[in-house]
């Protein structure tokens, strides 16, 4: 075996033990150092969507490109972009290619399996209807929010999110139609809390909420009724033939932490409490959790 396939061989074995993230910036490193490409780019191209997967540029509008693609099956590519930002270093990238792609051949099969690996593992933590992470997500991260939220002395509101009458909604329509509320009610919590905030599905007509470093509890009571107009106002289309539209209405009960509860399943199960009690005092309402409260509530 020669140096430079034993070199490929190895670094293709580092791969495999890295993440994508790291797996790219790894043949980033490796083209830099064996085959001097300053700047590059990968995309990988399944059907007609195109997605970055690394970027290293000086932010150069007009580079000059070589390019090197690597289909991976019937309907996915792997494309590696090498940027240029004059002729000369053009023409020499463009001299060892054939050195670079009998590289690239093997790292980009790693790449791909790497990508997979990632799109399997969102796919299992994403409800594939609403894009809404799913009660998997919860089960498997949620801990850690409650151990930063610990360190950073933050709160965290978690606001319980329910269709008031969604069960009328298949009753009178079918699921098709549950559906399409269950996703614009999804389209409409992602709209109204912040990119850092998360929103899950949690059951069949219930999302949770989780509202990271809120100041108070009013601070969580304003975010809830935001979400309760906001969705207020969005319409479903019924029938696209008639534009016949639905509009509904949700109710949300909210805790704490650490307020009410120190514990995941705890805090919880006083935010479906909440909600009980919401859903209780009729359509479109808020309720924050209190012991006090609470204990006068009839579940029964």
């Amino acid at each position: 075996m020669n140096f430079s396939c034993e070199t490929i061989i190895n670094e293709n074995e580092k791969l495999k033990l890295t993440d994508l993230d790291k797996s790219c910036l790894n043949i980033f490193d490796y083209l830099k150092l064996h085959h001097h490409i300053n700047f590059l780019q990968i995309d990988i191209k399944k059907n007609s969507y195109t997605q970055n997967l690394f970027l290293c540029t000086n932010n150069n509008e007009n580079h000059l490109v070589n390019t090197l693609e690597f289909q991976q099956n019937c309907d996915t590519t792997i494309i590696f972009h090498f940027l240029s930002i004059d002729l000369e270093d053009f023409e020499s990238v463009k001299s060892h290619l054939s050195a670079i792609q009998m590289s690239l051949l093997i790292f980009s099969q790693s790449l791909f399996n790497k990508y997979m690996e990632r799109t399997l593992n969102e796919m299992s933590l994403i409800d594939h209807l609403t894009g809404s992470y799913n009660r998997c997500y919860l089960d498997n991260y949620a801990t850690n929010l409650l151990s930063l939220s610990n360190r950073e002395q933050k709160k965290i509101a978690f606001v319980k999110v329910g269709i008031d009458q969604f069960k009328a909604v298949i009753d009178e329509f079918d699921y098709e139609v549950g559906d399409k509320v269950l996703k614009a009610l999804a389209k409409t919590l992602k709209e109204t809390v912040r990119e850092s905030d998360l929103v899950i599905k949690i059951s069949n007509d219930e999302f949770l909420v989780i509202l990271l470093n809120i100041i108070n509890e009013n601070n969580a009571i304003i975010i809830s009724q935001k979400l309760i107009n906001n969705f207020s106002k969005e319409k479903v289309i019924i029938n696209e033939q008639t534009k016949q539209t639905l509009m509904k209405t949700i109710c949300s009960g909210v805790s704490i932490y650490p307020d009410n509860a120190t514990t995941i399943d705890e805090i919880i199960k006083k935010s479906d409490i909440a909600l009980y009690e919401a859903r209780n005092r009729g359509r479109s309402q808020v309720f924050m959790f209190s012991e006090e409260d609470t204990n006068k509530i009839d579940f029964f």
